[in-house]
């Protein structure tokens, strides 16, 4: 990740020129499954009222499921189990509660899998969490219900977890609608045995304005200071000292609210939908400071109001790697008629081109949405919708898969023959990360990874770092570090590489003068040794990032041979950089085999066919850089040797100036393998 001919200057001008360049997505085709035709299990219990809905990994299979929450009738929630096929319904809590829309989840108690989170209606003074059994499930058996708030006045209408306070450990923020309340509740040392948890109030006497209420619940870093902020109905709340926040108020609309980069930008973007009422539906930009109401300007997203409009999403649809907009109308908010309030409801995606302009797209005329979700529901990498109407046609559960299941696929990047995992080594978007940590991190997650390996910390903590990247929903498996770091700060390097929680920490280049020799090997060797075994006292792998240079002939082989077998295999692991192997004139499928046991992590990338090979300059231009399945590389044939020999860890590495527009190009590739 050095030694380049071409210099990328002007961060974010290159951005803009990629974004510009990239050509127009593909809308997606949606598939409808419905509990109405069989297609999914039918909501147990027969309640015509359907409220809340949340999705996660409640089981910890690598695919989400989703739980719906009910009154009217009993039972009060139902978890959706992703199977191979479809489905599965568990009764998770068989009682009749009142329970309101919203919903969130996170580990509560800390022992890793995720707790779930819903309040009760006007009907009831109380929150609840619910304790997670996994792995003991059981279809007969309810989890554990447990309180967070009870007295007090009723209707506690979404919920959301975040750092609001900046103590390192997560919050839950709700509304108390009744109570014209905004509250902070601290999770407890012991959870599970606490009867309530503390509360602070974040905004008394909240007034709604034309609405009935004030709702809508998100987390973001609103003003890019690297803490996330709380955003609630028309307002973004930021955290001032000890509990106190100062709230800026963005407009007199309010409802369903979110945060999230439509362009580049110092600031994110905020969207406003009217929820529980009727009103416009518009995003925000910031354009000078943003604690100033003053400076946050309203854009219209449609040309006419939405009714009801009581879901709200963002996410990358289409994946081409920016933001899109879902909005959903209700078809029956009111219990007086059979019928639908609003037959001629919408839902609608507003397709971003990552410059701030939407292309619109209807889904669906009539539908009815309540609470819809946006999330990959099958696990092949892409974003599928949930939902579920309020009253109309209830009980009643629907599923849209983007462009269908694709077969054989398990997430991002992933084919039927090829497994992955596929992440993004960030160091792909270093101009975009130079200006915009936030902006890079959504980037990332838009096109779908999940996984990623760093290339520093971007100015901020490990602890704040780790952090940043849990709240984009991305997981560091590995490092690469400055190889004189290691070697002047050896503790720091592992005690940093132990807080951002990844298994391999390693570098990339090793410095040398002139063509790499037998004395720099040995010298590397000695040193990669020294360093993964302080490493391995943590848990963690020392790795090297192959370059070209290695591969100076040396005795039978090379001196990349000399470093495999000086080097201990307990301690040092191998990275193979596809791209830095074939430069060099080596091949990577005979690499690959040649040392089975040592290659625990690869870089994949392609080359632009013509380019010369043969070099052990470990040097290039980055235009050479290609979308994968384009450029010169057998790569169908590397990865199956790749794992055939049990590569742990897959990261694309793009390090052209049109990265944003072939990342998208590569994936597609990726999941098109077939042997």
């Amino acid at each position: 990740m050095k030694h380049y001919l071409l210099t990328l200057g002007l961060p974010g001008i290159v951005l803009i020129l990629a974004l510009n360049s990239a050509a127009a997505a593909p809308d997606p085709v949606w598939q409808n499954l419905s509990s109405k035709r069989g297609e999914l299990p039918p909501p147990p219990g027969g309640s015509t009222q359907q409220t809340g809905a949340v999705v996660g990994d409640f089981d910890r299979d690598g695919v989400n499921d989703f739980i719906l929450s009910f009154r009217q009738k009993a039972p009060a929630l139902v978890w959706y189990r992703r199977t191979a096929t479809g489905w599965d319904a568990y009764v998770i809590d068989k009682d009749y509660l009142t329970i309101e829309a919203g919903g969130a989840v996170h580990d509560i108690d800390g022992d890793g899998d995720l707790d779930v989170v819903f309040g009760g209606d006007s009907q009831s003074s109380e929150v609840w969490w619910w304790e997670n059994p996994s792995p003991a499930f059981d279809k007969n058996a309810a989890w554990t219900r447990h309180l967070i708030k009870q007295g007090g006045k009723a209707q506690h209408h979404d919920q959301v977890f975040g750092d609001f306070l900046g103590t390192g450990k997560l919050q839950l923020a709700f509304w108390n609608q009744q109570a014209k309340t905004l509250f902070l509740a601290e999770i407890p040392e012991n959870p599970r045995a606490a009867k309530s948890w503390p509360l602070t109030e974040v905004a008394s006497g909240a007034s709604a304005g034309a609405m009935p209420y004030t709702e809508g619940l998100s987390a973001f870093d609103v003003d890019a200071d690297g803490k996330v902020d709380l955003l609630a109905y028309n307002t973004w709340y930021k955290h001032t000292d000890a509990k106190n926040f100062k709230p800026i108020k963005l407009g007199d609309a309010g409802g369903l609210i979110f945060a999230g980069y439509f362009k580049p930008s110092k600031y994110p973007q905020i969207v406003i939908s009217p929820g529980d009422g009727t009103g416009p539906v518009r995003w925000y930009e910031c354009t000078d400071n943003p604690e100033n109401p003053a400076d946050w300007k309203a854009q219209p997203l449609l040309d006419r109001d939405v009714i009801h409009g009581h879901s709200l999403q963002l996410g990358d649809v289409n994946r081409d790697g920016h933001l899109d907009i879902f909005v959903g109308e209700m078809a029956k908010w009111s219990g007086k008629d059979p019928g639908r309030d609003h037959p001629e409801a919408g839902a609608w995606v507003f397709y971003g081109d990552g410059q701030g302009g939407f292309t619109l797209r209807q889904v669906v005329v009539g539908h009815g949405w309540h609470e819809a979700r946006l999330a990959d529901l099958d696990g092949d990498g892409d974003l599928d919708l949930l939902n579920k109407p309020y009253t109309w046609d209830a009980p009643r559960v629907d599923v849209w898969i983007n462009n269908g299941t694709r077969t054989g696929a398990r997430g991002t990047g992933t084919s039927k023959s090829f497994h992955g995992p596929v992440g993004l080594q960030l160091y792909s978007l270093r101009d975009v990360f130079a200006k915009n940590v936030p902006l890079g991190l959504q980037m990332t997650r838009s096109f779908g990874f999940e996984e990623v390996e760093l290339a520093g910390t971007y100015g901020q903590t490990p602890e704040q770092f780790r952090a940043t990247l849990a709240r984009a929903g991305l997981k560091p498996v590995s490092s690469l570090v400055d190889y004189n770091l290691f070697v002047t700060a050896l503790d720091k390097v592992v005690a940093e590489a132990k807080i951002l929680g990844v298994k391999y920490v390693g570098v990339a280049w090793f410095p040398h003068q002139g063509s790499f020799t037998e004395a720099d090997a040995r010298k590397a060797a000695a040193d990669f040794n020294r360093f993964g075994e302080a490493l391995s006292k943590h848990g963690m792998k020392f790795i090297f990032h192959n370059h070209g240079y290695e591969f100076v002939p040396h005795g039978d082989g090379t001196l990349f041979d000399l470093l495999v077998t000086e080097t201990r295999p307990e301690y040092v692991t191998f990275q193979m950089d596809v791209f830095w192997t074939v430069h060099p004139g080596q091949d990577p499928v005979k690499l690959l085999k040649k040392y089975p046991n040592r290659w625990e992590l690869l870089h994949v990338k392609d080359m632009r066919k013509g380019t010369a090979t043969g070099k052990l300059t470990g040097s290039e231009d980055v235009r050479n850089d290609v979308a994968l399945g384009s450029g010169q590389i057998d790569l169908a044939a590397t990865l199956k040797a790749a794992q055939e020999i049990g590569v742990k860890h897959y990261f694309i590495e793009d390090e052209s100036p049109t990265v944003s527009e072939q990342i998208p190009q590569s994936l597609r590739y990726l999941e098109s393998l077939a042997w």
